[in-house]
Parts: C-alpha cells; structure tokens; sequence
C-alpha cells in the first residue's frame, strides 16, 4: 500500500507539472533584436518519451526608441530612431526521445514595417499610467530605422515586408526532475540558429545559444521559474549596425494555477548590450510579460499576453501582445 500511495503521490505530482505549463516565452522581438538569437523563458520540465507538442504563436508589437537632442521630427543632432512595428508568426514542434531528453523545431515567419498601432499604443500609455516615451511629439503609423554611428556615418535601414526567419533546433537535458514535486527541476537548454533567413531578414548568421533553466514548486498552484544563459552569433553586423557577439539572458516567471484549467502567468526578462555602434545606446534591456493559459477540453491551450518595455524604454519594445495555440499529444 505505501508503495502504491507512494506511486499515486509522483502521478499526481507530474500530472500537475504538466499542467502548469511552464513560461509564456515571450521573445524580444524588438526591430533591432531581430537579426540576433535571442534566449527566451523555458519550462525546466522535459516531455514524456514519444511526446509532442505543437505550438502556434503571434507577437504584434510597436517599436518605438530615440536618442536626440530634443523631441520630434526635426532636431538638430539625432543618434537614433527606432519607429516600427513587428508581426512574428512561428510554429514549434518539440518531441520527447527519452525521459530527460528532448529535441525542438522553431520555424518563424516575420514581418517588419509603419503598422497601425500607435493610436492604440497612446490610448493604452494614458489609461495605464506607463511612459509614453514622447510618442506625441512625432509623427504616427510610420516606420524609420535611422541614425548615425560613433563616427558619424548615417545609418538606416530602409528593407519592409515579410521573409523567413532562422530556422532554430533547440534540445533540452534534464539534471533534475524534482522528486516528489516541491524540490527544484533543472533543466540544460540549447538552441541553433540556422542562417535560412530570407527578404529584410537575409544575412543574420548562425547563432548558438545555452540556458540552465531551474523550477520550484510553491505551495500546490505556483510554479516559479528561472533562468540564465548566453547566445554567440556569427554576423556581428547588419545593414550598417554593429552587434555584440555575445549576450548575456536571464529570465524569472511565476505561474498560478487558479483554476484546473486557468493559469496567470508573470516574467521578467533581462539581457546585455545589443547595439554597439550606436552613441547613448544603452547597454541593458528589462521586460515585463504578463499572460494567461486556459486549457480546453479538447487538450488544446489558448495562451494571451502582453509585453511592456519597463527600463531604457529608448531601446526596447514598447508595447507587444501574443497569441498562442497549443497542443500536446502522444
């Protein structure tokens, strides 16, 4: 009998970690970051050996960043502007091949260009409160990548429309697996960037990237999540920007459970200097990311969230939500 109740307390364990779900992964999508690999919220846990999961994904989000001498359409000495939207449509299939052990596919299909979302964007700063950068001192619904590097060469890139992104391989090892639910989960993440990119997102190079990504359980509905890692790229410039090599990622997510099937879902992400011939280009960029899970009957899971730039707003997105589908299945 104890064997039995011992057994039945580990189903009963798992089944709940399954159920959580793990991060939104919410990616910085940032028209900048786009060319660069970037290291995003991981689950600790690993799939079933023969398990899928097949997930679907929309990140709609305004870009909008400056460094000049005063605000508007017309200074007198400009370091930069960013002023842009992104769509990221991806699709991801991860599979488990053993019981720590897992491989994934990530296939991104993405969009740059003016978009229509800066009158949503000031309805949205003035009714909740956060900066609006000085939005309303420049013109609305366009798109300008423009600047001058440290030596006075300008910069700007003119490349619209939609392409192939890289195509990412990511693996996972799992080092821990929690014992009996309320010990920590740690997991090794990898993840390859191939260069397929095609259109405005040609030339990007390969990227490899690392994360140790560890999970404890609170209490019996909250999950909390944490990560760290690097991502080295190849291309280190693009359409007349120079990128770091290397970057620095960390992450840290909660999860509620608040009802069986309902989920609230909160993460930070943080990462090192992207730009570096950029003047006053800062050298640190933070995140916040709020979302929701509901999961349906049909063993699909509907996920909703958004993003908010929360430090150096001149060099971050500024607002961004997603959509997601997701299903697991044997």
């Amino acid at each position: 009998m104890k064997v039995l109740a011992g057994f039945a307390l580990a189903w009963a364990a798992a089944a709940s970690a399954q159920e959580a779900g793990g991060p939104l992964g919410a990616r910085e999508e940032w028209l900048l970051a786009q060319p660069r690999l970037s290291l995003t919220p991981l689950s600790a846990d690993t799939l079933a050996p023969g398990r899928s999961e097949l997930r679907l994904r929309l990140d709609w989000g305004n870009d909008f960043g400056w460094r000049q001498d005063t605000p508007g359409e017309h200074p007198l000495q400009r370091s930069y502007l960013v002023d842009g939207e992104h769509r990221t449509l991806d699709l991801s299939v991860r599979h488990g091949l053993t019981r720590a052990f897992e491989i994934e596919l990530r296939v991104p299909l993405e969009w740059r260009g003016a978009g229509s979302l800066d009158g949503v964007i000031d309805w949205y700063h003035g009714w909740s409160g956060f900066p609006d950068n000085g939005r309303r001192f420049f013109g609305v619904d366009l798109y300008r990548v423009e600047g001058r590097d440290a030596e006075g060469h300008p910069v700007a890139w003119h490349d619209t429309g939609t392409g192939l992104g890289n195509l990412e391989m990511g693996t996972r090892l799992r080092l821990a697996d929690g014992g009996d639910g309320h010990d920590w989960r740690a997991t090794l993440a990898t993840r390859l960037a191939l260069p397929t990119g095609a259109g405005p997102y040609a030339g990007h190079g390969v990227g490899l990237g690392i994360q140790l990504v560890a999970a404890h359980r609170l209490g019996r509905h909250v999950d909390l999540t944490a990560g760290g890692g690097g991502a080295v790229q190849s291309a280190t410039e693009v359409e007349g920007l120079r990128y770091e090599r290397l970057r620095a990622h960390g992450f840290g997510a909660l999860e509620w459970l608040v009802l069986r099937r309902w989920s609230l879902l909160l993460e930070t992400t943080a990462s090192s200097r992207l730009v570096t011939n950029l003047p006053q280009y800062a050298g640190f960029q933070l995140y916040l990311n709020l979302g929701s899970r509901f999961r349906l009957d049909s063993g699909w899971a509907l996920e909703a969230g958004f993003t908010e730039g929360i430090v150096n707003q001149r060099n971050t997105t500024d607002f961004a939500f997603q959509l997601g589908l997701t299903r697991r299945f044997q």
